[in-house]
């Protein structure tokens, strides 16, 4: 074989492993990660939890940390009576907004999980705009989180498996979109537009064509909007339609005046609990068909 021959397999070579990257980057193991980053599964150990009221006959929805609740709630994990679970993946400034829709999710019913993703100094941090690189590696960061709460699943009996959705807000959702397993019958991704952008060279939407699928993002978002002149070239639209253009089940809120914070809006909540509510059944009753 000639030498130039060997250095064409060699680029191909490297071209193809960049290809699977690309197409594998909704599924991290959290098993490695938790090798590269000291306490990566604490992110599982105090994430932040709400349990509906009535649930082992508490009176009042819980609000703490997953292990705190081991201690407040003794037989919490011998509760066998399932329960939808909505997992949540918090933005990059942590828990803020998540304290809001874990209020609205647990009392409307529904058992919330929400990994504690700065729990390990050694997380990959940023102060944007930084190199794509340095954003890649949060986002794989975020998405073992996701594997790791699967893998873990075995802990929480009382989770319905049929009855997962999976729901991130800003940084978390680009790790819900893209995330590529098929766990949760329904995603909502918050703050994010599913695009090529300054933040990810991969906006991949992980989910299946007929999975529920709700974005809801500001028209005027300083981070994704088509108006940040970090995105220019991009061509960006702002939202997630275009990725989504053939689902079946998706839905793309754009809402006028509305910026990053999407809790400044008085539509979300409605939003979010009507989409789980309408969702809540659909793989049980497809499974019927």
């Amino acid at each position: 074989m000639s030498r130039y021959l060997k250095i064409f397999y060699i680029l191909l070579l490297q071209f193809v492993l960049l290809q699977a990257k690309d197409i594998d980057v909704g599924k991290v193991d959290c098993n490695l990660t938790e090798k590269e980053y000291k306490n990566f599964s604490d992110s599982f150990n105090r994430a932040f939890i709400g349990i509906p009221k009535g649930v082992l006959g508490i009176d009042k929805p819980f609000y703490g940390t997953y292990n705190e609740a081991l201690i407040k709630i003794p037989n919490l994990k011998n509760y066998t009576k399932k329960l939808p679970i909505v997992l949540y993946m918090h933005g990059s400034k942590g828990f803020h907004a998540g304290k809001i829709f874990r209020e609205w999710i647990t009392e409307a019913g529904y058992l919330f999980f929400a990994p504690n993703s700065l729990t390990s100094k050694d997380r990959p941090r940023y102060n944007s705009p930084v190199s794509k690189e340095i954003y890649e590696k949060v986002h794989n960061y975020r998405q073992a989180e996701i594997d790791l709460f699967i893998k873990r699943l075995n802990e929480l009996p009382f989770i319905d498996k049929n009855r997962m959705f999976l729901m991130g807000y800003s940084e978390g959702a680009v790790a819900s979109a893209r995330y590529s397993g098929d766990e949760f019958i329904g995603r909502i991704v918050l703050g994010w537009s599913c695009e090529p952008s300054y933040y990810t060279k991969y906006p991949k939407v992980g989910a299946k064509i007929d999975d529920p699928f709700l974005n809801i993002i500001g028209r005027d978002d300083e981070y994704f909007g088509k108006q940040n002149p970090w995105n220019n070239g991009y061509h960006n639209e702002g939202h997630c339609g275009d990725a989504l253009f053939k689902f079946k089940n998706a839905k793309v809120v754009l809402l006028p005046n509305i910026g990053h914070n999407l809790l400044k809006s008085h539509f979300i909540k409605d939003e979010i609990l009507n989409f789980i509510e309408k969702f809540k059944n659909f793989r049980v009753k497809k499974s019927k068909k």
